[in-house]
C-alpha cells in the first residue's frame, strides 16, 4: 500500500520530547520520540504521532538549600504553547473509551509539524469526566499500577479510535516502546467488525500491521502490572471480541502467570522488533531470542542540536575554534543565568547531563572526591564541571545521590562544579554545544543506546565515555576516550591528568589547540552515522518495509 496522509506511518510513545515548555517528555525516550518526528516533518513523510498531554504535574525540580530534591507541578494552557484542539465536523473531537464499569472521554489535541506530519495527543482533563477519571493523563510515569494501566489503555486504544475516527488507517503501526501495546485489542476490534473476521484471523492481520522498538532491558522500563488488575479492565473487552480474558492476555505472559509484561505482550503482537544499538540489539535478541529482530541504532536530529556556525566551519581550523569558544561563551552565560554562579569560559569544561538513574553511574565519578578535587584545581590544567540532570520523582535513591554530588561541589569541588537544576531541552542543546568534554558512565549492558553524547559530537565536542550503547560501535581512536567499565573512577582520572587536560592545554603559537581541534573535526564528521535522518532511513528499510517510498 502506498504511504498518504490517510494511509501513514502511526508512531506510538508514552512520551514526546520537542519543546521545553511542554512537559510531556521524561528523557531520552521522549528526546528521541520528538527528534524522529521532526525527522519525518523535515522528509514530509506521511507520518502521525500518536501521545498523551501530561498537565505538568510533578515535573518542576526544587533543590533545597542542603541539596535534597522535591517536585512541584507545572501548569500550562495547551493553547498558548503550540497545541490546536482536533475538530471533526466543525466541533471539537472527544474520543470515548471504556475503562471497567465507566466511561473516560478524552479530548484531543495536535501539534503541526508539516503537511504530512502531525502529533495527536490524548488528554483526559475534560469536563466530562470525573474528578477520578480526569486526572488519569496529569501526570507522567507516576501514581499506582492502576493508574499507570489507564494510561496505557488511553493511548493505545485511545489513539487507534482517533485515528479511525479521522478516517487515517495506517499501513504501519510502530508501538516505540511497550506501554502502546494496548492498541492491539482495538485493531483487533476494528478488523473483526469492519472485514467481518474472526479473532484470530483479526489477529493475525493486526500483527502483520504491527512493528514495535525495545528502548531498555532496565526492569523499570519493562513494566509488569498484576494479572488480576489485568483481569478486570480486559473483561469488556475480551466479552466485545467473544473470546475469553485467558486469550486476550496470554500474550502477555512471561516466567510469572500472575504477571503480564508489556514487553512480552508487544513482542507477541508484533512482527518485527529492533532494538536501538548493536549491544542492545544483541542483548534483546539473547533474552528473547524466538521473535524476529533487527539492529537501528538511534540516532538525533541535526537540525536541533547541532550548531550550524560549528557545522559551517568544520574546515577551518580557526573557525571552528573561534565559533566553539563563542558557544563556550555563551553557555557560561547561561549557567551563570541559571545557577547564580559563573565561571571562566577559557576553562576545559566537561559535561555529564542526563537523567539521573543509579545505572548511569554518576556517583563514581566523584569517588575519590580529594583526587577528583587536585586534578580540577589544577592552576595550570583546570577544569570545570557542570552537571545536570533529575531524579524521577519515586527515585529516593537518586534524590540521595543528587543531595551528596551538590555538597562535594559545595565544599571540596567549590569554584570548579556547577549544578544545573531542571535539565530539560533548552539547558541540553546549550550543553552539548558550549562543553569541551562529554561524560558517560552508564554500567555495561544497561544503557540502550543514549543519545546525549551523539548531539555533543555533532558540536565537536569529545566524548569521554564507556563502550556502552551506541559508543560501543565506534573506534574512538583520536576522536575520544573510552573509560574502562572494571576499573572506571581510577581510569577517569588517569585520563582526565595524563591525557584529556593536556591536549586541550596544548597550544600553537596563537594559543590555538591543534591536536584537540583536529578531534572536533573528526567528531563532527562522525555525526552524520547517527543522525535521525539515517535511523529513519534504516525504519523505513528494515521495519517498516517501505523503502524510500514517497507520496
Amino acid at each position: 500500500m502506498q504511504l498518504t496522509n490517510k494511509n501513514p506511518i502511526a508512531y506510538f510513545c508514552a512520551e514526546f520530547g520537542f519543546d521545553s515548555k511542554l512537559p510531556i517528555y521524561a528523557g531520552g525516550l521522549g528526546v528521541l520520540s520528538g527528534d524522529t518526528i521532526k525527522q519525518a516533518a523535515e522528509e514530509n513523510l506521511p507520518f502521525v504521532g500518536i501521545g498523551l498531554l501530561y498537565r505538568g504535574y510533578g515535573v518542576v525540580q526544587n533543590v533545597s538549600d542542603d541539596g535534597m530534591q522535591t517536585e512541584s507541578n507545572y501548569p500550562f494552557d495547551p493553547t498558548t504553547i503550540g497545541l490546536e484542539h482536533v475538530y471533526k465536523d466543525e466541533m471539537p473531537l472527544f474520543i470515548k473509551v471504556h475503562m471497567t464499569e465507566v466511561d473516560v472521554w478524552v479530548r484531543c489535541w495536535k501539534k503541526t509539524f508539516s503537511e504530512n506530519v502531525t502529533l495527536y495527543l490524548l488528554d483526559t482533563e475534560t469536563d466530562q469526566n470525573l474528578p477520578n477519571e480526569r486526572s488519569i493523563t496529569s501526570t507522567l510515569y507516576s501514581g499506582t499500577q492502576e493508574s499507570l494501566l489507564k494510561q496505557q489503555i488511553i493511548l493505545g486504544i485511545g489513539g487507534v479510535k482517533l485515528l479511525t475516527t479521522l478516517g487515517i488507517h495506517p499501513v504501519v503501526f510502530h508501538m516505540n516502546e511497550g506501554r502502546p501495546n494496548f492498541l492491539h485489542w482495538q485493531l483487533i476490534r476494528e478488523m473483526m467488525d469492519t472485514h467481518n473476521i474472526d479473532y484470530e484471523t483479526a489477529k493475525k492481520t493486526a500483527k502483520e500491521k504491527t512493528v514495535y522498538t525495545n528502548h531498555t532491558l532496565v526492569a523499570a522500563g519493562n513494566q509488569e502490572y498484576s494479572m488480576d488488575l489485568l483481569n478486570i479492565f480486559s473483561k469488556y473487552y475480551a466479552d466485545k471480541m467473544g473470546i475469553t480474558n485467558e486469550t486476550l492476555l496470554k500474550d502477555g505472559i512471561d516466567k510469572d502467570p500472575k504477571m503480564f509484561s508489556i514487553t512480552k505482550a508487544a513482542l507477541n503482537t508484533s512482527c518485527r522488533a529492533n532494538g536501538v544499538s548493536k549491544v542492545h540489539s544483541d542483548l534483546s535478541k539473547k533474552n528473547w531470542p524466538e521473535y524476529n529482530w533487527t539492529n537501528i541504532t538511534n540516532g538525533v536530529h541535526l537540525g536541533t542540536w547541532q550548531e550550524n556556525t560549528i557545522k559551517n566551519s568544520e574546515n577551518n581550523l580557526d573557525e571552528l575554534w573561534r565559533n566553539h569558544q563563542n558557544q563556550k561563551v555563551a553557555l557560561e552565560a547561561f549557567v551563570k543565568e541559571k545557577t547564580g554562579y559563573g565561571y571562566d569560559p577559557n576553562t576545559l569544561v566537561i559535561t555529564w547531563a542526563r537523567r539521573l538513574a543509579g545505572y548511569k553511574r554518576l556517583d563514581l565519578v566523584f569517588q575519590d572526591i580529594e583526587r577528583l578535587r587536585s586534578i580540577f584545581k589544577n592552576s595550570k590544567r583546570p577544569i570545570q564541571l557542570l552537571v545536570s540532570g533529575k531524579a524521577h520523582q519515586g527515585d529516593t535513591l537518586g534524590k540521595q545521590l543528587l543531595q551528596k554530588i551538590i555538597g562535594y561541589m559545595k565544599r571540596e569541588l567549590v569554584g570548579h562544579a556547577l549544578y544545573i537544576p531542571n535539565y530539560n531541552i533548552e539547558i541540553a542543546q546549550m550543553l552539548v554545544k558550549g562543553s569541551d568534554v562529554w561524560l558517560n558512565t552508564p554500567t555495561p549492558g544497561q544503557e540502550a543506546s543514549g543519545t546525549s553524547g551523539m548531539k555533543a559530537i555533532s558540536n565537536g565536542i569529545l566524548n569521554l565515555t564507556t563502550a556502552e550503547g551506541w559508543a560501543a560501535e565506534v573506534d574512538w581512536n583520536g576522536i575520544g576516550w573510552v573509560l574502562d567499565n572494571n576499573n572506571l573512577p581510577n581510569d577517569l582520572y588517569e585520563k582526565l591528568e595524563k591525557e584529556v587536560a593536556p591536549l586541550f592545554y596544548s597550544r600553537n603559537e596563537n594559543n590555538i589547540p591543534v591536536n584537540w581541534l583536529e578531534m572536533m573535526q573528526k567528531s563532527i564528521k562522525l555525526a552524520e552515522n547517527f543522525s535521525a535522518a539515517r535511523m529513519l532511513k534504516e525504519y523505513r528499510e528494515k521495519l517498516y518495509l517501505y523503502g524510500n517510498t514517497k507520496i
